[in-house]
């Protein structure tokens, strides 16, 4: 189920991206405790695609239980197109980044149903200089 995951936010979305993200993930699906559509998960990779260029991902460790998948793993990308983000959109960088992710996943019927999704936005922030550490702060 990871690599088959992992693939499908790395690859291009040509053709039916909706049907490719419905093999994978129930319609709608809970995320961090909202209901997402499939389309909006499709919208969100887009979006990842447009903002970031080569991205790699390098998994770090993950759990599998009946139920539940746990993953956490770092994305390696060049900054090329605008990234929008809670403090708004960061125009590109052209910077090299590494992001830190989080997934807890609840697994139904060889589908994921709910996701729980953390992800290091402070230190990608910092990476791109849209914020800055108070002085002193390491």
């Amino acid at each position: 189920m990871t690599e088959r995951l992992l693939r499908l936010w790395e690859r291009p979305l040509d053709g039916d991206a909706e049907a490719a993200f419905r093999e994978v993930y129930a319609d709608p699906v809970r995320v961090n405790g909202g209901l997402l559509p499939v389309s909006g998960l499709v919208e969100r990779a887009r979006a990842l695609h447009t903002a970031y260029e080569g991205r790699v991902t390098e998994l770090v460790d993950e759990i599998e239980t009946p139920g539940r998948l746990v993953v956490g793993f770092r994305m390696r990308a060049r900054h090329t197109g605008p990234l929008q983000t809670p403090l708004g959109t960061v125009p590109p960088t052209g910077r090299e980044v590494v992001i830190r992710v989080t997934d807890i996943l609840t697994v139904e019927d060889g589908l994921i149903t709910d996701i729980w999704m953390v992800a290091d936005e402070l230190g990608l922030l910092l990476q791109l200089d849209a914020v800055r550490a108070a002085e002193g702060v390491r």
